[in-house]
């Protein structure tokens, strides 16, 4: 029998190339849905909600889309369990047009203060695309402090770096440490107050100049529902060369009689456990060494695609005067 067995193979291989009647098509089944994005902040009174429909490019590239499928018949309500809060539809200026030419149609309610500890429910309803809905719970506060301030004036070892603590609360599944440096600058007889970010690291070599900014990492701490009532402790690094190079550039646009660096703001950032998913589903690939194109869809929106997330910020300052 064993003379038979590539026969065998071929005859299997021409019954399967045989049995493909129709044209092979990379494109999946097209289901029209909702797409829902929303981020609750507590840096802002303003809440936006954008909601969008899917839409089935006539290509295999969905860049061909020129017009987003907005969604004008939503009613968009957001609950904390004791009230009800109702979203407005608005229009805000789009910054990049390369891709879209018209502007946003979003959503918003404004005031709304977020509150840090708190759950909220998110509801969308359309005639024409059903409804979808989301819930989460907003992490509590946490808290940030510098712990070598003295670097920021020059003292300390040569290669010591400025070292931040952050305290990181239960809900939050990732956070993030920015370092912004504060100064004036006299305009026109007045002084005003401007902020320029600082990069965690920077690589110099010659007048070539590499800097690396801040991104959003996962805790390292335990997560344990035991600690729900405690804050967990991270340290982050910004390097003394980030931070040289960087006032070193700002001193030399500006002559010393026009320029005051007044302080340092350091802002953590803590992210819930969707928006952080979400966040690193969008960006687990975006890296020069990667050869992957393809991205798995990731979504909390029950019924529908997209995101609903939320943040919290605290900061602290140092006066630099």
């Amino acid at each position: 029998m064993r003379p038979l067995q590539p026969h065998l193979s071929v005859m299997i291989f021409l019954l399967l190339i045989l049995g493909c009647e129709g044209p092979f098509s990379p494109k999946g089944t097209y289901r029209e849905r909702m797409v829902v994005y929303a981020i609750l902040t507590t840096q802002s009174d303003a809440q936006f909600v954008k909601v969008f429909a899917t839409y089935n490019p006539p290509g295999f590239d969905p860049l061909e889309n020129t017009t987003q499928n907005v969604v004008r018949d939503a009613v968009v309500t957001v609950s904390d369990g004791d009230s009800n809060l109702v979203y407005r539809d608005t229009i805000v200026t789009r910054i990049d047009k390369s891709r879209y030419q018209d502007d946003l149609a979003v959503y918003v309610a404004q005031p709304f203060r977020v509150l840090p500890k708190k759950s909220y429910t998110l509801t969308v309803v359309s005639q024409t695309y059903g409804r979808v809905t989301a819930s989460l719970t907003v992490p509590d506060r946490g808290r940030v402090q510098v712990v070598n301030p003295y670097v920021l004036r020059g003292g300390g070892e040569e290669d010591e770096s400025l070292v931040i603590l952050a305290w990181i609360r239960y809900a939050a599944r990732g956070f993030m440490v920015r370092f912004y440096l504060e100064y004036e600058t006299l305009e026109s007889g007045a002084w005003v107050t401007k902020r320029m970010e600082i990069p965690s690291r920077a690589v110099v070599v010659g007048d070539a100049k590499i800097f690396s900014y801040p991104k959003l990492e996962r805790r390292t701490t335990s997560q344990d529902p035991a600690l729900r009532e405690k804050e967990e402790m991270e340290r982050v690094y910004f390097s003394r060369l980030a931070y040289a190079t960087k006032t070193s550039e700002l001193r030399g646009q500006y002559s010393s009689d026009r320029l005051r660096i007044t302080g340092a703001w350091f802002v953590l950032t803590q992210v819930e456990s969707n928006l952080y998913a979400y966040y690193s589903i969008a960006n687990a690939f975006q890296d020069p060494h990667s050869i992957r194109t393809d991205l798995p869809d990731w979504t909390n929106i029950e019924g529908g695609y997209g995101v609903f997330g939320a943040m919290v910020e605290d900061s602290a300052y140092v006066s630099l005067r």
